[in-house]
């Protein structure tokens, strides 16, 4: 077989999903074909989808050295950068690949991406508009302008652009999901009948039948029918189990080592740098009632909301991180230096969102992991843990679909409760070392007497009173990027309050797994 049938081939394998066979098969072709720099970038884009990101990058540099005025490379490597959260080289990239081709879709639309990462969502728009001018057609770049205006609230102009992609393709799946999230179906029918059909088709693959049946379970929950709504979400979840590979066992062998690590530290005696801004950062399990926390103080007039952020967890992971196992002297090391590097680094990339405010709210839920590490390197730092019923939590997650990796445990009751308990154990062991430093909200208690706990909840985070948070969902500056978009931007509403209730028949055995809260 010729090179040119070979290289084919690996383009067909990647397109598959079959990414370790593209490295085994595309290494081989290497050993004899050392100066052809696209078969670097078939290896980089196969280690990018493994989440290889630092080894993608050495290839996409091998083939940008090989082949220079290849801006796909460089498209590429930009790409793997933004997942490590470098996004100033990111940007540099792009930038210099639309001076050389200002009609480069491709880095168009991933400048747009990570416009919208970073919070930057006129600039996002332009973007995404520059490149539906050179094709018009494109659903994909159609589905993610509709997405940044559902971000920030501008539903209206979303669903004209989701409507205009279903005229175009009515089974494009990703439009009905899109419409779902921000549609109340007890006040409008909108596309659920046509969704109840699509999904007869057998043309959908098992993901297609997945999001959709999360869509038409949540339409059928907003109808109060929970018999078809039940229905639909237990077939979407088991659809959406057998397409990932989440293994409980590495979260538990992380959890294991960090108590294992701090339990042995003092951490009311670590000398650490004070800096000039604040963060706040909200934890707890996702759907616990972050979201609502988060609107309620980037409400104030001196605090920004940056939604779920990353930065942490990449730092640590980097720093002290390896094979799910905390790195003892590398912490001492940092603890003990006098060059504050994790403080600053998790500054450095709080500067890329153009963020002006003293006081940044960083929601991102699964941070309960990091408590520790927070008190270590954050002296200014305020923690609000966020809780919720659990049984309510449960129902939460299981009856949404997440776009994260992260959440993959959501697709498994059993998988739930273990995620659970395990942040329960985690919860109580930080509470045990960090006492009062950690600052706790009752979900309930914030939707049953909001002022009185909101007016609590500025007190521990050292902000005056502000009536806007009062009035969160009516803020202009508000940005949601989760399965919360909708809801949080509605007045405080009760009815989320012990909604498992019209699901105890179908999922009371785990329930009852639950009862320990």
């Amino acid at each position: 077989m010729d090179l040119k049938k070979k290289v084919d081939q690996l383009l067909q394998e990647l397109k598959l999903g079959k990414f370790s066979k593209v490295i085994s098969d595309g290494e081989k072709l290497l050993k004899k074909n050392q100066d052809k720099g696209y078969l670097f970038n078939i290896c980089g884009l196969a280690h990018q989808r493994l989440n290889k990101i630092e080894t993608s990058i050495f290839y996409f540099n091998k083939a940008i050295s090989l082949e220079p005025q290849n801006l796909g490379h460089k498209n590429n490597l930009a790409n793997s950068l933004i997942s490590l959260c470098r996004y100033k080289e990111a940007e540099d990239i792009f930038k210099k690949i639309l001076d050389l081709d200002p009609k480069n879709t491709p880095a168009l639309v991933n400048y747009a991406r990570l416009k919208n990462i970073l919070l930057d969502f006129k600039n996002s728009i332009k973007l995404y508009e520059n490149a539906l001018k050179i094709i018009k057609n494109d659903l994909g770049i159609w589905l993610n302008l509709g997405s940044v205006y559902q971000s920030i609230g501008e539903f209206s102009k979303a669903n004209n652009i989701f409507d205009k992609i279903l005229k175009a393709k009515p089974n494009y799946v990703p439009a009905h999901v899109s419409i779902s999230k921000v549609n109340d179906y007890n006040e409008n029918n909108s596309n659920l009948s046509l969704m109840v059909n699509l999904n007869k088709s057998q043309d959908l693959n098992k993901k297609e039948k997945s999001d959709l049946e999360f869509a038409i379970g949540k339409a059928y929950d907003d109808q109060k029918n929970y018999e078809l709504s039940i229905k639909y979400f237990e077939s979407a979840n088991k659809k959406r189990k057998e397409l990932i590979s989440y293994n409980f066992k590495s979260d538990e062998k992380l959890y294991k080592s960090i108590k294992n690590y701090f339990q042995k530290l003092d951490l009311n005696k670590i000398k650490k740098k004070r800096n000039s801004k604040k963060i706040i950062f909200i934890v707890g399990l996702p759907r616990s009632g972050t979201t609502l926390l988060e609107q309620i103080l980037s409400a104030h007039q001196e605090v920004f909301g940056a939604g779920e952020l990353d930065f942490l967890r990449q730092i640590i992971n980097k720093n002290f991180v390896q094979d799910n196992k905390l790195l003892p002297q590398k912490i001492n090391e940092s603890q003990f230096s006098n060059n504050y590097e994790i403080n600053d680094k998790y500054f450095d990339y709080l500067n890329n969102l153009n963020n002006n405010y003293i006081v940044t709210v960083d929601k991102g839920p699964q941070n309960f992991i990091w408590v520790g590490f927070i008190k270590l390197f954050f002296k200014n730092a305020k923690v609000i843990h966020s809780k919720r019923n659990l049984k309510d939590t449960f129902l939460s997650n299981y009856k949404n679909n997440f776009a994260s990796k992260d959440m993959d445990w959501t697709y498994d009751p059993s998988e739930i409760i273990k995620y659970f308990n395990s942040y329960d154990d985690l919860m109580n062991f930080w509470k045990k070392i960090c006492g009062d430093f950690i600052y706790e909200v009752e979900y309930e208690n914030i939707v049953n007497n909001n002022e009185i706990e909101i007016k609590k909840l500025l007190n521990f985070c050292e902000l005056n009173w502000d009536e806007n948070c009062l009035q969160h969902h009516k803020s202009k500056e508000t940005i949601i990027k989760t399965v919360s978009a909708y809801q949080a931007r509605k007045p405080i509403y009760k009815s989320s309050i012990n909604s498992n209730k019209h699901y105890m028949q179908s999922l009371e055995k785990y329930f009852k797994q639950l009862d320990y809260k």
